[in-house]
């Protein structure tokens, strides 16, 4: 018992310090570098590839900066690449701010590619882009993805209009009640339409400049019933709107990326679910009308730095319940009251992979849950609201849902897999109504939506098809073929709007084809223009903003990069590879925002008046238990700090130490 109990330590801090591991494919185990290997080590940060996306031949370049305390040149800087070690080239820097090195690869094929960086300054061994397995990329697709589009269909799969946004990826669409405003996000802009015309009625951007080379930012966007209020993030910023106006009646700047964000019926209340930024984050939080924070809650896993990101939240029309999900190490699906009260959080649900959607019934009776798993375990959960586990579904094809739907009434649910299934199911049994799939090395359900009365359901995918079926059978009434992979949908009943990307798809495996071929031309990826595309604090182009160096020979200025060049910028070593990392070192408490008060608020309930500012759900233990609501539902003034990371150094020590007494206490056991 105490061996096993060694190893959980064990594995404990070394899951503590990972950052949206979730969204890590597996790769070949490689043995970690010891705590003596580590001793007066370098500083390796920015590992990343760029493009972190393209077609085979294309001449894609791995970067990590390199940096020494003491200014020492590194003995050797290498990067792993498949299992093979390769020697990387200076290209600029110094060894005491940071020395940026890169190595040039051209792929063959569309086989997966793993990497990571190692380097010594002869003294110490220190690695970049590793936690517990090599990072993935770049991520090789047969499609540009520079073709995407929003697009508005009627029930009939006539295609009413389009609307290109070229290479900026979408990542979220939402439709008034009626079908008469549809909102967008894209990877940079907010967009309002009416159902009339492809035309915006407003856009919205924050630098309004896309990047040649884009890729998954993880914004939302939600639109009140009857279309007068859009809630939309982009980055880590909310911003609330008037239909009116492409100016945010406010904004907010939060301390993490939003992954997910729902609105009321009439715009009182908005709900968003948070990612990990800067060991920050890792929230849902919950607003009124006015931009005030009401509640926020945040998973209690003592002694990890990451403790789970919410996804994004599901909520009844009069936000008398909000559903979510959590990632990495939570893994669990929770209901909350309109107060904050928790109204149940489930035991863990999968082994080791995020739990990923959520939907709700209309009067809040029902909660679908999807999920990432392993093949053959449940990736689908259906909870009544007093947090009964009604039952659960599993097949021996499926290990990864990201996309759940259920009708207002709650009688029927839609499920979409990454194996390419979709699957439809009535409460009563999980047992399913019908099952379509698709096939092909690609084929994967990134979203699906039911119409209000659960008659039809409408599902997109990575097979570049929008599909509309009947509950009653698993033939398609109709496919549309669109330019490239569909990752969105929402459905009324009589219009479709898509939107198309790679978002829900992003390491989930490559779709060129793993046969070699003979590369009779290269294909040089745009020029770096101080962005990625990645999220900020990732990659900048040919620097990298957010790593705590200030890096002037690759165009880092006060201006361009104030984190790393400003009077304020925080000098530290940083060895995290996040990939979703925020540039911006944030309060624990989000700023309150400027209130506009030239529009019409919609109505807030009275009670929701008398809840203090910036509270936080209190932490419930862990437990397989469902907690009651008196136990879950109290609430406490948030303290204003956030968990300290933990030291890599303290981390490698500990993991050498315990290791040390893992090995005297079997060797001793053995001579007994």
């Amino acid at each position: 018992m105490n061996k096993i109990v060694m190893l959980f330590l064990v594995f404990s801090i070394f899951i503590s310090s990972t950052v949206f591991a979730e969204l890590k494919s597996d790769a070949m185990t490689v043995q970690k570098l010891t705590a003596e290997e580590t001793k007066d080590a370098p500083i390796l940060t920015g590992s990343n590839v760029y493009p972190f996306f393209g077609l085979p031949c294309t001449n894609f370049t791995y970067s990590v900066t390199y940096k020494d305390e003491k200014g020492r040149a590194p003995s050797y800087i290498r990067i792993w690449l498949n299992g093979e070690w390769h020697d990387a080239t200076k290209v600029s820097g110094d060894y005491t701010t940071g020395a940026k090195y890169t190595f040039n690869y051209v792929p063959t094929s569309g086989k997966s590619v793993f990497y990571y960086f190692e380097a010594s300054n002869g003294a110490g061994k220190a690695r970049a882009g590793i936690i517990d397995s090599p990072d993935q990329g770049p991520l090789l697709y047969e499609d540009k993805l520079d073709d995407n589009q929003i697009m508005l269909l009627d029930k009939s799969g006539n295609l009413l209009w389009a609307y290109d946004t070229k290479n900026d990826w979408v990542e979220g669409v939402a439709m008034s009640k009626d079908g008469n405003r549809i909102a967008a996000v894209t990877g940079y802009y907010i967009y309002l339409f009416s159902k009339d015309s492809n035309t915006p009625l407003w856009s919205f951007c924050q630098g309004c400049q896309v990047p040649p080379v884009t890729m998954a930012s993880f914004n939302g966007v939600d639109i009140s019933a009857d279309g007068k209020f859009v809630a939309a993030t982009l980055g880590n910023t909310l911003y609330y709107f008037s239909a009116e106006s492409n100016v945010p009646v406010w904004e907010k700047q939060l301390e993490s990326n939003v992954i997910g964000v729902a609105i009321s019926e009439n715009g009182s209340y908005v709900a968003v679910g948070m990612g990990n930024s800067n060991d920050a984050g890792d929230k849902i939080q919950f607003f009124d009308s006015y931009g005030t924070m009401l509640w926020e809650y945040k998973a209690d896993h003592p002694g990890y730095v990451q403790t789970g990101n919410f996804y994004r939240p599901a909520m009844t029309p009069d936000a008398n319940y909000v559903a979510i999900s959590s990632g990495c190490p939570d893994r669990r699906a929770y209901l909350f009251s309109k107060d904050g009260s928790l109204l149940f959080r489930t035991e863990m649900l999968t082994t080791d992979s995020p739990v990923h959607k959520s939907a709700i019934s209309e009067n809040g009776n029902y909660i679908a849950y999807s999920a990432d798993h392993m093949t053959g375990k449940d990736v689908l959960f259906l909870y009544s609201k007093s947090g009964q586990k009604l039952w659960s579904f599993g097949s021996s094809s499926d290990s990864t849902a990201r996309a759940v739907s259920i009708s207002e009434d709650g009688n029927y649910i839609g499920l979409g897999t990454l194996a390419g299934n979709i699957y439809m199911f009535s409460k009563f049994s999980n047992v399913p109504l019908w099952k379509f799939s698709e096939t092909g090395t690609f084929a994967k359900i990134g979203d699906v939506k039911l119409s209000p009365d659960g008659k039809l359901l409408a599902a997109v995918g990575s097979t570049k098809k929008v599909y509309l079926f009947s509950k009653d059978s698993s033939i398609p009434l109709w496919e549309y073929s669109a330019s490239t992979y569909v990752t969105f949908v929402d459905f009324n009943g009589e219009y479709v709007v898509a939107g198309t990307g790679a978002r829900e798809y992003v390491f989930e495996g490559n779709s060129a084809s793993t046969q070699e071929v003979t590369c009779t031309e290269i294909i040089q990826p745009p020029k770096q223009t101080g962005s990625s595309g990645l999220p900020s604090g990732t990659t900048s182009g040919s620097s990298v903003c957010g790593n705590s160096f200030c890096e002037p020979d690759f165009g880092e200025t006060p201006l361009t990069c104030p984190d790393d060049c400003g009077p304020n910028a925080k000098k530290e070593d940083k060895l995290s590879d996040n990939l979703f990392n925020d540039s911006v070192e944030n309060d624990s408490k989000p700023n309150e925002g400027a209130i506009i008060n030239k529009y019409d608020y919609p109505p807030t309930d009275q009670s929701a008046q008398e809840f203090p500012t910036n509270i936080m759900a209190k932490s419930t233990p862990q437990s397989n238990q469902i907690p009651s609501t008196t136990q879950s539902g109290e609430t406490k003034a948030q303290s204003g700090t956030t968990e300290k990371p933990l030291d890599l150094s303290i981390i490698l020590l500990a993991v050498g130490v315990l290791a040390v007494i893992f090995i005297l206490f079997s060797f001793l056991k053995r001579r007994k």
